[in-house]
């Protein structure tokens, strides 16, 4: 009889990891669906800041800032 009630406990033993194991992964899927949702959305912004960007680039002078050709206020 002892054989059997140790391996009742191992199993029950064994089948309490399983419940926390599962408890760990649906947490972090929650978390990893939550993270992949924030970084689609980052990345949409982030074209939409390229997209921007570039736009302002193209409605600028062709010749580029040059700190060296502005004369300071005082002169």
């Amino acid at each position: 009889m002892s054989d059997i009630n140790t391996l009742i406990k191992r199993v029950e033993e064994l089948e309490m990891k399983v419940s926390f194991q599962d408890d760990g992964i649906e947490q972090l899927n929650k978390i990893i669906t939550k993270q992949d949702s924030i970084i689609r959305k980052m990345e949409e912004r982030f074209l939409l800041i390229g997209e921007k960007i570039q736009d302002m680039e193209s409605q600028m002078p062709s010749k580029g800032f040059n700190p060296a050709d502005e004369l300071p206020p005082h002169y």
